[in-house]
């Protein structure tokens, strides 16, 4: 179940592409301690270390619960997730935004 605003709309439905990928960001740059995630949208993850198996479950979860999106571990792919310019493109598509 999706999170809702106080009118019962989905919160996917209510916010725009640019708040979207701003939320999705911080909680990145968050997760990895980092500010280059925000910085630079293709910023290889994976292969510059500021992502591992662990750092990847937590903004899972931190999807989930930020926009009711569930993205199973065991199905994701790194190159789905390999820049924060992807990440955010597969929410995106996750929410038909």
């Amino acid at each position: 179940m999706q999170p809702t605003d106080t009118n019962g709309a989905t919160l996917a439905h209510t916010m725009s592409a640019a708040d979207l990928s701003d939320k999705i960001l911080r909680q990145l740059a968050s997760i990895c301690g980092t500010e280059e995630v925000r910085m630079n949208p293709d910023l290889a993850l994976y292969e510059r270390d500021v992502m591992d198996s662990m750092k990847t479950v937590e903004l899972i979860l931190a999807i989930e619960e930020e926009f009711g999106v569930y993205v199973s571990p065991a199905e994701l792919e790194r190159q789905t997730w390999a820049t924060p310019r992807k990440i955010i493109a597969d929410i995106q598509h996750r929410l038909k935004l």
